[in-house]
């Protein structure tokens, strides 16, 4: 219970999507913060996944009232005690999480991109460039594993992504591990590169928490497919 307390009190703030109709039902959306998926800019949340679900809450008929969660709220011992009906933000649907989770339709397909600083050109070779990888996350699991297979890989882990990008535009650091959409957004605002090859593709998906609601969710989205990429390209760039 204590747990679930701490992250309650990161939810740091709750705002209701206002619209010209009087919408009686409430869809609880808690959004992961990060770029570009959903963030403050100025004073305005926005990014991909606010943009999408503002679509899907007025297609389905309801309100959006929008929670910011931290990542490590991805727990289900936690998620099951906010009461929200939908998580979003730049969700991988990975086989692990199936498992754990129920997931919308996928909306998008994004994966695990290598950013590099500006002005290395990079033959893949990965004992030959610094990395700084996120505490916990794929991208040290990656170089983690690499090590156990005898490469000699230079790594430091960091805490945030906002350390990663100012070590990279500083070029203490040669490369770091960023989920696509968020790498092209990174390259694309601050003058990095990506390296050609993704290390694995996967689809994007929002995890469902109200049962009830799925059937509802999976048809918007369905009828709203084809702004999705327009909204995507708005903040990111043309994807291939």
């Amino acid at each position: 219970m204590r747990k679930v307390c701490k992250v309650l009190l990161f939810v740091i703030f709750l705002i209701t999507l206002s619209n010209s109709l009087v919408l009686s039902q409430v869809l609880k959306v808690g959004f992961l913060l990060g770029s570009p998926y959903a963030f403050w800019q100025v004073s305005n949340f926005t990014g991909v996944d606010y943009e999408i679900l503002s679509k899907v809450a007025l297609k389905i008929g309801y309100q959006m009232e929008i929670y910011v969660l931290p990542f490590n709220s991805i727990d289900p011992s936690i998620l099951g005690k906010l009461g929200l009906d939908i998580v979003a933000g730049g969700i991988h649907v990975t086989e692990e999480r199936q498992k754990t989770y129920n997931f919308s339709v996928p909306y998008a397909e994004s994966g695990l991109a290598i950013v590099l600083r500006k002005g290395l050109t990079w033959n893949g070779d990965v004992e030959e460039i610094k990395f700084a990888v996120k505490q916990g996350a794929t991208g040290q699991n990656l170089v983690e594993q690499w090590k156990k297979e005898g490469k000699k890989v230079q790594y430091t882990s960091f805490i945030s992504n906002e350390e990663i990008i100012t070590e990279l535009i500083l070029k203490r650091y040669d490369a770091a591990f960023f989920d696509y959409l968020d790498a092209l957004y990174i390259a694309k605002n601050y003058g990095l590169s990506l390296y050609e090859n993704l290390m694995y593709r996967v689809n994007l998906g929002y995890i469902i928490l109200n049962k009830q609601l799925e059937q509802k969710i999976n048809k918007a989205l369905a009828d709203i497919a084809k702004d999705i990429p327009v909204i995507i390209s708005k903040y990111v760039g043309p994807v291939t």
